[in-house]
């Protein structure tokens, strides 16, 4: 009988090897936020069905997430992932229909927005009490549309339903464009 010393360092080297796209890959998760009985509140959750249709065009490793009406809770969510994009209807005085994309920070010291949500101001407290607790990700942004109506209702203003497309396109190539950055 013969004996065969295999040494274990190369071999959990060589294991590793065989995980280290999954080990290095960065955890992105996309959240929609929004009250759809708000009408254009909605739009957070609308927008985040749309990729979820056309997900096949986006790398199949993002999670999608409706986080519906935010709050509190996302705090358990976001430090579960490198990089969030969270899509919510804001408060930024342009025409309803526009967008902006905003990085954590500017969430928290661009004075040209009113409220970061509209349906409550919590995200940007969500967010500073992650940063407090080091359990910000290492890239969160936002896509913030400018809403016509958030009364009550169930449809969203023509403001927004006509720009629907274009807004769905400039959410695609926003995160495309931090995928690209993050290879």
């Amino acid at each position: 009988m013969h004996t065969i010393h295999v040494s274990r360092v190369p071999l959990i080297t060589w294991m590793l090897s065989l995980f280290k796209p999954v080990l290095c890959m960065k955890k992105i998760c996309i959240i929609g936020i929004g009250n759809p009985l708000r009408r254009d509140d909605g739009i957070g959750i609308v927008l985040l069905e749309k990729l979820v249709e056309q997900k096949k065009t986006l790398p199949k490793e993002i999670q999608y997430l409706d986080g519906g009406t935010g709050g509190m809770n996302l705090l358990h969510i976001l430090p579960q992932f490198d990089i969030v994009i969270i899509i919510d209807a804001v408060q930024f005085n342009a025409a309803p229909g526009s967008y902006r994309f905003f990085t954590a920070d500017e969430i928290t010291t661009n004075k040209n927005i009113n409220s970061i949500s509209t349906h409550t101001n919590q995200l940007p407290q969500v967010i500073e009490i992650s940063r407090q607790l080091e359990e910000l990700p290492k890239q969160l942004f936002i896509f913030g549309i400018q809403p016509k109506n958030t009364s009550y209702g169930r449809n969203l203003s023509n403001a927004l339903k006509k720009n629907i497309k274009t807004l769905l396109s400039s959410l695609q190539n926003e995160i495309e464009t931090i995928i690209e950055k993050n290879k």
